[in-house]
């Protein structure tokens, strides 16, 4: 059985997307070590909870002890969502979301990083419920419908990812990243010739698209296209470099030509640590 990469994930866009809040202001900055924040500027909060999570958290504490109120919590649960804290962000965010009094297109942006935040605690249903109320606030942003497909498909709902999915590219229908995620919703319901033409015009728009090039490939295997599936994936582990899509390319070429990937001398396996390196603790 090839190796099918999950679907795309959140972080890169959600963490990424300094904006999605549309400019709004969240938390301030200190002058100075244990200096009660003075700026109260919450424009750069964001930008900075995710630079300095731990700083900005220990900031919005002292903030919230000196009057900064909802604002102050609400700087602390980003803070906490950067620094993976993802139950303990979602709870806040929750809480401090109906109190904020903010536009709809700002609390929708909110709604959704509470969504994100707890799909990654694996809590499918109350990410749901928060992106459901997203989506609500702004029916027409295909950002939030992707988001709230890319949970559904962590659930496997693949009927509901596919109305996300038609009504996000209905709203935009150049996403690449949404034609990949329905062509991989398709296949899963078993309708490749649909697949097939999603992929084709996600590959049509971006030809180095590695998620797309690893479905393609997966779907010729399962075909018995062989040599079709060795280009696919060849070419996704060139565009790839180190990402999860190149490693599971890189996968199914080793099972391709008989050799188990999960072996110490399969292609792209590192070399398992000696004695001295093994309890290294990670990130070091």
């Amino acid at each position: 059985m090839m190796i099918t990469l999950k679907l795309p994930h959140l972080s890169s866009r959600v963490l990424a997307a300094t904006t999605i809040l549309g400019g709004t202001i969240l938390c301030g900055i200190a002058t100075g070590a244990g200096a009660v924040p003075v700026a109260l500027n919450r424009d750069t909060c964001l930008q900075r909870a995710k630079e300095l999570p731990d700083f900005a958290y220990a900031e919005a504490q002292l903030w919230e002890k000196k009057g900064g109120g909802n604002d102050a919590r609400l700087c602390q649960a980003m803070a906490q969502l950067f620094r993976g804290e993802y139950k303990e962000s979602a709870v806040a965010l929750e809480a401090v979301i109906p109190v904020l009094g903010l536009p709809p297109k700002v609390t929708a942006g909110l709604w959704g990083k509470a969504g994100w935040a707890w799909f990654n605690a694996k809590e499918h249903a109350k990410a749901d419920t928060d992106y459901t109320k997203a989506i609500g606030l702004q029916p027409e942003d295909p950002d939030l419908l992707i988001d709230r497909a890319t949970e559904r498909a962590g659930a496997e709902r693949w009927w509901d990812v596919l109305r996300d999915l038609d009504r996000a590219l209905s709203l935009d229908g150049g996403r690449v990243d949404a034609m990949v995620m329905r062509a991989e919703t398709k296949h899963r319901l078993g309708r490749d010739v649909e697949a097939g033409r999603d992929l084709r015009m996600a590959l049509s728009l971006d030809p180095d698209n590695a998620q797309g090039l690893l479905l393609s490939g997966n779907i010729k295997a399962d075909r018995g296209d062989k040599p079709g599936a060795k280009a696919d994936w060849t070419h996704a582990v060139q565009v790839a470099g180190d990402s999860a899509a190149g490693a599971a390319a890189q996968d199914n070429l080793a099972r391709l030509d008989g050799k188990d990937p999960m072996k110490d001398d399969a292609p792209g396996k590192a070399p398992k640590a000696d004695a001295k390196t093994e309890d290294k603790p990670k990130g070091q």
